[in-house]
């Protein structure tokens, strides 16, 4: 069976949703509540297939923070990068999740990569997610990329359509994400 190997950049999606969708979902509801549903997303993701791996990189989160003992508990072995200097989010994250997406390129048994992310930085000098990916399809990976629409690089999501999957996670909003005392997520 072939399997699917998860490229999750948490702070794209985790971002992406609570500046750009949940303003629009949900207006008037304090940003501190929004979540996501790390579980939900990793099942719409996977959809049934065996899971190869989830590559899940995010800033070291502060300490009262409890999601990394949660993503370890429903598999997945996240890693942390510490913030920088100004406490901000650190580039590095996108560089080693691409490191351990092109490694994949090398691997005999082909499958699927599921990227979770729109950022498309760096296509125009041949860098980045999207130009990897590009990459790793003419090797012989099937390519899905999961997005915001509102923050999904234009011509990366057109690429997508047109040649590989896209999936926008709008579709999904009540599903992957929730309200921390206020709204579930739906089935």
């Amino acid at each position: 069976m072939e399997k699917v190997y998860i490229v999750w950049d948490n702070s794209n999606i985790h971002y992406g949703g609570l500046d750009h969708v949940f303003p629009i979902k949900e207006p008037g509801q304090p940003r501190e509540l929004y979540r996501t549903h790390f579980l939900n997303l990793l099942n719409l993701v996977a959809a049934g297939r065996t899971i190869g791996n989830v590559y899940f990189v995010g800033s070291t989160p502060p300490e009262t923070d409890s999601i990394w003992g949660y993503l370890d508990s429903i598999g997945i072995d996240a890693e942390t990068i510490p913030r920088s200097a100004d406490g901000g989010e650190n580039n590095t994250t996108d560089y080693l999740l691409q490191n351990k997406m092109l490694r994949l390129g090398f691997e005999p048994d082909k499958g699927t990569i599921a990227l979770l992310s729109g950022d498309g930085a760096g296509i125009y000098k041949n860098e980045g997610f999207f130009a990897d990916l590009k990459r790793l399809h003419s090797v012989g990976w099937n390519i899905e990329v999961y997005a915001w629409d509102e923050n999904c690089h234009k011509d990366m999501r057109a690429y997508a359509e047109a040649n590989w999957k896209f999936t926008s996670l709008n579709s999904y909003y009540d599903h992957i994400t929730f309200l921390q005392g206020v709204r579930y997520a739906t089935k």
